[in-house]
């Protein structure tokens, strides 16, 4: 379009002066392709807005549909528990005040969470890549394993699993919740996998002592003394190092160290 100003012509104002009006020029006689850029640029900009938009309001339709189901099964889940709670407290020979009556659950899924189990379904078909789907999913696979459910808490999960990374709350979450459904498959060797995801993210770091306790767990199942020591071994070591933000927090440190004493006396006798 123009040449370079080198250092002298930029102490020349008339030298300045000329260059600026080739520029000038140049944009005359292409004003056609500059208009075009610069259409180019406003429509692509436009176009992410709206995509944005679009999919910020797709986002609050899922989670309206979400949180329908979600306060419902919430609702549910309490009163079962403040039942199964009351009827433990009546059975206490000096319950001396009434307790408000309060529905126990039936054991049966479908006509407890019945209901809910479709209203978190129909949020993870509708709205597959949305946040309030993974919550869905979330809650679905816990109604599941709950009712010992395991190959269907499996699948409620396997898809969404796929896709995280463990690098945010959400998808920790369910890296961690389904390492667990497969921890209860004894598939552990899976689990752990799922769970190192965790581990190796720092943004999580908080989940990281549960996990590793976990891990040691399903490493004696798999009958592999030495990682499962490791583990014991760290878990405790991170419990009394002052530069842990965590540290002494969980109690895991205690629950590590008996359980390494166990392991030994284990390894001792084998």
């Amino acid at each position: 379009m123009s040449k370079k100003l080198s250092k002298d012509d930029v102490r020349n104002p008339d030298q300045v002066l000329k260059t600026l009006n080739q520029g000038f020029q140049w944009t005359q006689n292409h004003s056609r392709a500059v208009i075009a850029v610069i259409v180019a640029f406003i429509t692509i900009g436009v176009g992410i807005s709206i995509f944005d938009v679009v999919a910020e309001k797709k986002e609050t339709q899922a989670q309206e549909l979400y949180f329908k189901f979600e306060k419902t099964y919430l609702d549910k889940k309490h009163e079962f528990e403040d039942a199964e709670k009351n009827a433990n407290r009546t059975s206490q020979k000096n319950s001396k005040e009434p307790l408000a009556a309060k529905t126990k659950a039936t054991g049966d899924l479908e006509k407890d969470f019945g209901p809910e189990v479709l209203g978190f379904k129909q949020v993870i078909e509708t709205y597959a890549s949305s946040k309030a789907a993974k919550m869905a999913a979330l809650n679905l696979s816990e109604i599941y394993m709950n009712y010992k459910k395991l190959n269907e808490a499996t699948l409620s999960l396997e898809k969404i699993a796929g896709q995280s990374n463990g690098k945010d709350l959400i998808s920790a979450i369910i890296l961690t919740q389904y390492g667990n459904i497969l921890s209860d498959k004894n598939d552990c060797n899976a689990a752990v996998q799922q769970w190192q995801k965790v581990l190796s993210s720092s943004e999580v770091s908080f989940l990281h002592e549960t996990l590793r306790l976990k891990s040691a767990f399903c490493y004696e199942k798999m009958n592999d003394l030495a990682k499962a020591q490791e583990l014991y071994k760290k878990i405790s070591q991170d419990s009394q190092n002052p530069k842990n933000p965590q540290a002494g927090e969980t109690g895991l440190g205690k629950d590590a160290e008996k359980y390494l004493r166990l392991l030994k006396l284990k390894k001792n006798a084998g």
